[in-house]
């Protein structure tokens, strides 16, 4: 079973995805804060992430959006490529599309 992090201080929202994606046999990990998250990614010596979605803006706008990034690929992260991002508000099936592109 896939894994993954989203972080995002919307406890609202958190739920939601976490709802939708379980639903979709994906493991989710909720974490309210960017603190938070980084000390489990540091603790994940195994890489056990398929992906983390981090709440965040589009590039060069005000426009609410989840980045996604593939832990084992911290060195060589791309937050200029629009693909990256899923711009809110979303649908159920728009994010379950966009992560199942992300991790297969």
């Amino acid at each position: 079973m896939k894994t993954i992090m989203v972080v995002d201080d919307e406890i609202s929202i958190l739920n939601e995805v976490k709802t939708a994606l379980e639903n979709e046999d994906i493991n989710v990990v909720a974490v309210d804060n960017n603190r938070k998250a980084f000390e489990l990614i540091d603790k994940d010596s195994e890489d056990n992430y398929s992906l983390i979605l981090i709440d965040t803006s589009l590039p060069e706008s005000d426009i609410p959006a989840f980045f996604s990034m593939k832990p084992s690929l911290k060195k060589n992260i791309d937050t200029s490529s629009e693909e990256n991002f899923l711009q809110k508000p979303f649908t159920k099936q728009q994010l379950i599309e966009f992560i199942k592109k992300k991790i297969e």
